[in-house]
């Protein structure tokens, strides 16, 4: 195949003819046998146009990383998780993040399915990083969603929230996370998990009780104490998402069985609901300060939240009969 070869009607019908064509020269340019893996794999060819057309970082990521082809060629298949050093993890990410984003292009995958899938690609950064703060990593994992949170070490657990406990993350999300443990050194670990789980997202711990003036790691009976004595109505709306993501699996179970326990079973009254309405105007009127009232998709008025507030709403307010 010459340096457009069969490759030439994709191009000129996708979103960006000029852009993937410069692209496709320079991938031949570094790579010699992108021509002849190109030649032989229409399919291939469909995925790489795709993909560099819509974005121009995974087009940067297909011109310098070695397997990116392999991957575009191959995108039913999950790949196994690198947990060796936080250099091969975050790899493993770029790659992961390009299959799951050219399957969403292609219309391999719904919406649902490509907010687990990017659910599932974070829970296995965690975990990789888990592993690798607590000195256990070991090469390459199955990369199978169900088994990210295996129970072995020791006693801390990563709970997912928001977005990522939903297994409804976007593109752009960062990823919501708590700590628990019930042995000594926690801190220094959990530290080095958002270290290293940084290199691959946004990780933002501040969901934690009492936010960033708090504990970045509590234990199961001082979360119990907080929420019993001091947690406001929104912090029991953030834990209906919460799920063990990574880490000590039993822990995580026990933590999300007990956040449960206080969510469903204490009563819902007006209090709690004029401080969540209250809550959701100022967020409102600070979108509306800045000007961004008619276009914020996720705070403005008709936006996510309000979505998002409603059922939440509904589920507090009727969960605990159900």
């Amino acid at each position: 195949m010459s340096q457009r070869g069969t490759a030439q009607d994709l191009v000129e019908q996708c979103a960006d003819p000029a852009r993937v064509g410069r692209v496709l020269d320079q991938l031949v340019d570094v790579r010699p046998d992108a021509a002849e893996l190109l030649a032989a794999d229409r399919g291939l060819v469909m995925a790489f146009v795709t993909v560099v057309a819509a974005s121009r970082s995974l087009s940067r990521l297909c011109l310098s990383e070695p397997s990116a082809l392999e991957v575009l060629g191959a995108l039913d298949r999950r790949l196994p998780r690198w947990d060796t050093s936080p250099s091969e993890l975050a790899r493993w990410k770029r790659l992961e993040l390009l299959r799951v984003a050219a399957r969403d292009l292609l219309g391999l995958d719904g919406l649902e399915t490509v907010g687990a899938s990017l659910a599932a690609l974070a829970d296995g950064v965690l975990q990789g990083s888990w592993r690798l703060a607590e000195g256990s990593a070991g090469g390459v994992r199955d990369g199978n969603p169900e088994s990210e949170v295996d129970g072995r070490g020791p006693g801390l657990a990563v709970i997912g929230m928001g977005k990522l406990g939903a297994r409804e993350l976007n593109y752009a999300s960062d990823i919501d996370v708590v700590f628990v443990s019930d042995g000594e050194g926690a801190t220094r670990t959990a530290r080095r998990v958002i270290d290293i789980a940084a290199t691959c997202f946004r990780v933002d711990t501040g969901l934690r009780p009492e936010g960033g003036a708090g504990p970045l790691v509590r234990s199961l009976s001082s979360y119990e104490a907080y929420w019993d004595r001091w947690a406001k109505a929104w912090e029991f709306q953030a834990l209906i998402k919460a799920r063990p993501a990574a880490g000590d699996a039993q822990l995580g179970g026990e933590f999300v069985a007990m956040a449960g326990q206080r969510v469903w079973s204490r009563p819902f009254g007006l209090e709690e609901l004029r401080e969540l309405r209250a809550m959701k105007a100022r967020a409102e009127r600070e979108v509306a300060r800045r000007g961004m009232a008619g276009r914020e998709v996720k705070r403005g008025p008709g936006g996510i939240r309000d979505v998002e507030f409603s059922v939440q709403l509904l589920q507090l307010v009727h969960g605990r009969h159900d």
